[in-house]
């Protein structure tokens, strides 16, 4: 059992013993312990599967060994009995069978662990492992279906084994497409800044600005604009006054003001400017 819920247990035991199952501090820390095993018992199903995957599939790569050993492609006569080749073509037809559900349950595993977390290194080895295995062993069988070719002993697995190859292929363009995207979004938002700008009225109203200090717990986003800091160069403040309220290295960015008098951020270190915060919030007049 999880050291956690063990510990989460004695926990609930110690405060049954010493305040009662009717007391209010009882029945929270029942609360939260129930809330905490419905999640540990989730993630121990969670591994139990991926942990079943991962056996079927190394199950399947030793009876495919096994069936391999057993496919003579150099009969003792020279030419292959009706039997030899029956068998033969049963071999192969269950090799077959054992790729592609080897194949299905990659891809089932795969998508277990982009829920479970990519973060976890020791999972990700292991479906990088098998799929080097798949890989070698789909191209074993093509060699060996090759072999049997070559010895006029035609079994029909020739289109079968390069679809799985060419299927096994397409699902690791899928999945490196989605994790580009993936980077990309994560990319982008850590390259998102956001500013607002009011008067101090205008920031009150907006929970930006209390007591004269500014606020941006739990802020409204609604009320930033969005941009990518890597293309932010200039942010227009139409108006003749302003102070930057938020913290922003004064060596990074000026005030400039146009040919209205109206003022403009020049950001000329833009990884400078927003490296105390993402958030950019100015008061103007």
């Amino acid at each position: 059992m999880n050291k956690k819920v063990i510990f989460g247990l004695a926990l609930v035991a110690a405060f049954t013993s010493s305040c009662g199952r009717n007391s209010s501090a009882y029945k929270e820390l029942k609360a939260q312990y129930d809330s905490v095993f419905a999640i540990n018992a989730a993630h121990e199903a969670e591994l139990g599967e991926m942990d079943s995957l991962i056996s079927t599939v190394l199950t399947n790569f030793q009876e495919i060994s096994q069936m391999e050993g057993m496919i003579n492609v150099n009969p003792i006569s020279g030419d292959f009995k009706k039997s030899q080749r029956d068998r033969i073509r049963d071999n192969m037809q269950l090799i077959n069978e054992k790729l592609q559900s080897n194949r299905e349950n990659i891809q089932k595993l795969s998508q277990q662990i982009e829920k479970f977390g990519r973060e976890n290194k020791g999972l990700q080895r292991t479906l990088a492992s098998l799929r080097k295995q798949f890989a070698d062993k789909t191209a074993e069988i093509q060699h060996l279906n090759d072999e049997l070719v070559r010895k006029n002993l035609y079994i029909g697995m020739q289109d079968s084994i390069i679809g799985l190859q060419n299927a096994h292929l397409n699902d690791m363009a899928v999945e490196n497409a989605s994790q580009r995207t993936e980077l990309m979004a994560q990319e982008r938002e850590l390259n998102t800044v956001r500013y607002a700008i009011g008067t101090a009225r205008d920031l009150k109203d907006m929970g930006l600005l209390k007591d004269g200090k500014v606020v941006t717990d739990k802020a409204n986003m609604g009320y930033f604009s969005s941009a990518d800091l890597r293309e932010l160069n200039q942010i227009a403040l139409q108006a003749k006054k302003a102070e930057l309220l938020t913290s922003h290295p004064a060596s990074s960015y000026e005030l400039r003001a146009g040919n209205k008098g109206e003022l403009s951020i020049i950001i000329k270190d833009a990884k400078q400017f927003w490296s105390v915060s993402k958030i950019l919030i100015v008061k103007v007049k």
